[in-house]
């Protein structure tokens, strides 16, 4: 087991990545399909895991949030879903001033959640999985990845073409100092100081060679950043390494920056995950880009599009250059969040999110990025009003199955509950009229649908 891995962020800032400048970022081509969009979707949706269904198994701190998941299809067949057991939507080591949170900002959550001033759960949330062998139909019992106090959600999880899967993790007490910008060289070394020796953020990886049954850890490592956020793309390159799309927020001792900034930061393995060294910085000075979820497109080029602005972000030399932005949505306000980018077999690439609009969200391109089909321009397809933080794969017939999470409700064990939802689709064809339609899970395939 690897601890401590240096990582070499160094040629993160000297390659021609970089701080992208400019307020104003054009909209894509869009084309706006009329299509009816579903509305029956209590008649398809099915909960993997919740307070009352496939409960995990109780543990101190455990308030019935079932959230934040991740699936990966595996070569066998299996449906494979990561998911975050815990009593909040941020589960750290609570009670929170006690376990790194700095007071002032556990004092606010306090103030906005009383109850969780006096919530225990020393080693925070865990990270767990569950299995389908019938297309989603049924689900083993949750099991747990191997304890990390702090490391309550997966980020992401893949399997790689000869058959090693892989996930990546968060290992945070808090926020940290996200918000408390320093403005001098010695306010900076004060607070890098705490930050470095309570250790609030680091990036764990860990590998599977037997199907998601056990898993090992490969490596820790903590970026230059203030503050490191959840991994959010893991992704096999055209030959066989790794690329980790991640994000946080720089760390500055000037008073120029009007507040925190958030940028991606693209990461490459050539050893597995055991060491990670940089690519890429994809930001813009005046937006966010965060929350990128990073994807091959039929032309050979790889993409991903960002919260809050849903700025779009195109590459065609394996992420070391990236075009200028375009936003997939038109409109104000926060238009995308947290979601999952997949490859069709026919060469479409689709885009679940959620934001202005709803939940559970579908774009898509036939065109390797330059038109994105959509049923208005602020917004997507809803497959899904519950499925907070979408992710989704691919099935056998084409068809997609999307998991997300529904949460902030009273139940049996907490005042924060969360469910993990699901959900089958597919994309209609031109001829149909664009668009998605949802089906059964564990249903018969869909005829044709793939090439």
């Amino acid at each position: 087991m690897l601890r401590g891995i240096t990582v070499l962020f160094l040629a993160l800032f000297l390659t021609t990545g970089r701080i992208l400048a400019g307020s104003e970022i054009p909209v894509v081509d869009m084309k706006i399909v009329d299509t009816d969009n579903p509305t029956d979707f209590h008649k398809y949706r099915k909960i993997l895991v919740s307070p009352t269904t496939n409960t995990p198994e109780p543990f101190e701190g455990f308030g019935g949030f079932c959230g934040w998941p991740k699936i990966c299809r595996l070569q066998n067949g299996d449906l494979y879903v990561a998911f975050g057991a815990g009593f909040w939507h941020a589960s750290w080591p609570a009670p929170f001033d006690e376990h790194g949170q700095p007071k002032e900002y556990a004092e606010d959550l306090y103030d906005k959640y009383p109850w969780l001033k006096d919530w225990k759960c020393p080693s925070g949330g865990k990270r767990m999985w569950i299995r389908s062998r019938d297309n989603g139909k049924t689900w083993t019992r949750p099991k747990a990845f191997p304890d990390v106090p702090g490391a309550y959600s997966i980020g992401d999880i893949i399997q790689r073409r000869d058959g090693v899967m892989f996930a990546a993790s968060l290992i945070q007490t808090g926020y940290g100092y996200r918000g408390q910008m320093p403005t001098t060289p010695v306010e900076f070394a004060r607070l890098e100081l705490e930050r470095w020796s309570i250790r609030s953020d680091w990036t764990i990886v860990i590998r599977s060679d037997d199907m998601g049954e056990t898993w090992q850890e490969v490596s820790r490592f903590s970026g230059p950043l203030q503050f490191m956020a959840f991994p959010q793309t893991l992704l096999e390159t055209t030959n066989g390494n790794l690329l980790m799309l991640t994000e946080g927020v720089p760390w500055s001792s000037s008073d120029q920056w009007p507040g925190t900034r958030w940028v991606s930061m693209l990461l490459n393995s050539e050893d597995d995950g055991a060491t990670w060294k940089g690519v890429s910085v994809i930001g813009l000075d005046e937006h966010h880009i965060e929350e990128g979820a990073l994807e091959y497109l039929a032309d050979g080029s790889m993409g991903f599009a960002s919260r809050t602005s849903s700025a779009w972000f195109q590459s065609w030399d394996e992420g070391k250059t990236w075009s200028e932005p375009r936003r997939l949505h038109s409109g104000d306000g926060k238009l995308m969040k947290k979601g999952d980018h997949l490859r069709l077999a026919n060469g479409v690439n689709v885009i679940i999110t959620c934001g202005k609009g709803g939940k559970g969200q579908v774009l898509y391109t036939r065109d390797s990025g330059k038109t994105w089909i959509k049923p208005a321009k602020e917004h997507g397809f809803i497959c899904d009003p519950l499925a907070y933080y979408p992710d989704a794969c691919i099935l056998e017939d084409g068809s997609l199955f999307v998991v997300g999470d529904h949460q902030g409700f009273k139940n049996e064990y907490g005042p924060y509950g969360g469910e993990v939802t699901a959900m089958r689709f597919r994309i209609r064809t031109p001829e149909e009229g664009e668009g998605i339609e949802l089906l059964p899970i564990g249903g018969e395939p869909v005829a044709g649908s793939r090439p």
